[in-house]
C-alpha cells in the first residue's frame, strides 16, 4: 500500500511512520516506560535510537509489503507525537487482522486510543476490505480493554496461553470488531 496514506480526525492526524519521527517516537516511549513495559516486551530502559530507527524502517517496509499497517498518531493542532496503532497478523484466508496500540502517558484518558481505533477500523474495513479485527490484551491491561469496549469491540473470551510475554505463555482476553460494530464508532466521531 502507498505510504502517502494520511487520515485526520477532529483532534488527530494518523499516517505511516517517517524517518523524521525517530526522536519524537523515542521520547514518547521513554516518557511512557512505566505504562508500556508491563504489556510490550520491546519497550524497556534499553530501547534506544538504533532500536527506534529499526522500528520505523521495518514499519515502512511492512507497510509497502502489505504485511503490517502501522500508523503514527499526532495531535492535529500541535503535531505532537502521541502514540501508535497498527494492523498486524493480516490473514488473507480469514480476511482478518489484529490491532495493537499504545498512547504516550501524558495523553492517557483523553479518548485518543479510541479515536485512533476508529481510523484503523476504516482502514481495515473500507480500504483493505477486511471483515474482522481482533484485539488481544493481557488480562490485567485494563486500559486496553476499556479502549476496546469503548470502541464497540465485543468481548469473546479468555484464550489460554495465547501470548508469549518475557518467555512465558500468558492467557489473553480476546475482543473483536466487525464492520457492523463500526456504526457505533461513526456515531461517536
Amino acid at each position: 500500500m502507498n505510504l502517502d496514506y494520511i487520515y485526520h480526525t477532529a483532534r488527530l492526524s494518523l499516517r505511516p511512520y517517517k524517518s523524521a519521527d525517530l526522536l519524537p517516537h523515542l521520547e514518547a516511549v521513554h516518557e511512557s516506560l512505566s505504562d508500556l513495559t508491563p504489556w510490550l516486551e520491546w519497550c524497556g530502559d534499553s530501547y534506544n535510537q538504533h532500536d527506534a530507527n529499526e522500528w520505523i524502517a521495518t514499519s515502512r517496509v511492512n507497510w509497502r509489503s502489505d504485511v503490517c499497517y502501522e500508523l503514527a498518531i499526532f495531535d492535529r493542532c500541535s503535531d505532537t507525537f502521541i502514540g501508535s496503532i497498527s494492523l498486524y497478523d493480516v490473514l488473507v484466508n480469514s480476511n482478518s487482522a489484529n490491532v495493537g496500540y499504545w498512547i504516550r502517558s501524558s495523553h492517557h484518558r483523553k479518548g485518543i486510543a479510541s479515536e485512533a481505533l476508529h481510523v484503523i477500523c476504516r482502514l481495515a474495513f473500507i480500504t483493505l476490505g477486511l471483515t474482522r479485527l481482533d484485539i488481544v490484551t493481557h488480562p490485567d491491561n485494563i486500559a486496553s480493554q476499556r479502549t476496546a469496549l469503548t470502541s464497540g469491540a465485543k468481548f469473546e473470551g479468555l484464550l489460554r496461553n495465547k501470548i508469549m510475554m518475557y518467555g512465558k505463555p500468558i492467557d489473553a482476553n480476546l475482543y473483536s470488531i466487525i464492520p457492523s460494530d463500526t456504526k457505533l464508532l461513526d456515531e461517536a466521531f
